[in-house]
């Protein structure tokens, strides 16, 4: 390998003028006026839900798989629902779930929210979760029926899901 002279270089200048430093904006403004819309709607459903509406479905859903293997049928204690604290996507945010589409979302407390992110197939049997591929009204309808029947105590699962 041939060498020459070394490259001339000129040492870089510290406090130059010319440089105008801003520090990065942490939102887009289109970014912010979604927030804006979202954050009325969190509150809106906060409000409007005092009490988690996975608790009761978690419930049903233990007293099941708890249940007595020799067929009797399970015992439901009393539960008392948390309060709600999170707002859970039914469809995840980085998956394309809207953040403010209403029926995308669900008023959870930490706990059940903690418990659908670490058990993601439990929770979409639970209708507690989608896939992104289930972006549609009548996925959504059906999730939301999966959870009634869940709460009341029938055992079922969507018509998609296979274990």
């Amino acid at each position: 390998m041939k060498r020459g002279k070394p490259l001339k270089r000129t040492p870089l200048k510290r406090g130059d003028s010319q440089l105008k430093r801003t520090p990065l904006k942490p939102r887009s403004k289109k970014m912010e006026d979604i927030y804006v819309e979202r954050r009325a709607l969190v509150k809106e459903l906060l409000e409007s839900h005092d009490y988690c509406q996975a608790c009761m479905v978690y419930h049903v859903f233990d007293a099941f798989e708890n249940s007595p293997p020799h067929g009797s049928p399970p015992v439901f204690g009393v539960v008392k629902p948390n309060k709600t604290r999170d707002i859970h996507e039914l469809i995840n945010r980085s998956q394309g779930g809207s953040i403010t589409q209403h029926n995308n979302l669900l008023a959870v407390c930490r706990p059940c929210h903690n418990r659908i992110t670490t058990n993601p197939k439990e929770a979409e049997r639970l209708g507690l979760h989608l896939e992104s591929w289930c972006n549609a009204e009548d996925f959504f309808i059906e999730a939301e029926r999966v959870r009634n029947e869940w709460a009341s105590g029938n055992v079922t699962k969507p018509r998609w899901f296979s274990d």
